[in-house]
């Protein structure tokens, strides 16, 4: 079955942390929740990059542009 586990470094060890099952009704589409296995807020997340850019021109003429 699918999932994720959660390993830390420590002490030259490593750990196992956290782990869960993916299934029906789980809440792992958004990535707090993973970021949450590891006990990390969003508070505790900068992101890295701009994951997305405007293009200067659209393939539609921008005329399915929302806000």
């Amino acid at each position: 079955m699918p999932g994720a586990v959660l390993y830390e470094s420590r002490d030259g060890e490593i750990l196992r942390k956290n782990s869960v099952v993916f299934g029906p009704g789980d809440m792992f589409c958004p990535a707090w929740n993973f970021l949450a296995l590891a006990g990390l807020g969003e508070s505790d997340w900068t992101p890295q990059f701009s994951y997305w850019q405007r293009p200067a021109t659209l393939d539609d003429g921008g005329q399915n542009l929302l806000g």
